[in-house]
């Protein structure tokens, strides 16, 4: 019997590649973004909980912090995004990260990828 037609061991394809089910290779700022709006909310919701007593008006508080969040993240990593853009011609050239004028937060080079080749698709069709 050869793996092809194994029926009783059926392969299993990238298991720790998606997260619940939900994301597929998100941008290397998810994580990020996503422990931002939450340490946020948490902390808003503590300190104004803390400071009014009332449970509502915190939780309403807390829910306001969640765009602010939101929009600084995103607008951290399009910055990034633009740096990584601007280096990718020293990178090229074998410039070691040391020597680069600036560092960039997040490795986009798996993101490029998947944007290159998503772009390949869409001309092909």
């Amino acid at each position: 019997m050869t793996a092809a037609t194994d029926e009783e061991n059926p392969s299993v394809l990238h298991p720790s590649r998606k997260v619940l089910g939900i994301f597929k290779d998100p941008e290397p700022g998810f994580a990020t973004t996503a422990i931002s709006i939450i340490a946020n909310f948490a902390i808003t919701n503590m300190f104004i909980y803390g400071l009014t007593g009332n449970g509502k008006f915190a939780y309403l508080a807390s829910t306001l912090t969640v765009p602010c969040s939101v929009f600084l993240c995103v607008r951290d990593q399009a910055k990034d995004y633009e740096k990584w853009k601007e280096l990718s011609a020293l990178r090229q050239k074998g410039i070691p990260d040391r020597f680069m004028p600036y560092k960039c937060r997040y490795d986009w080079t798996a993101y490029e990828q998947r944007e290159r080749s998503k772009a390949a698709i869409t001309i092909s069709e």
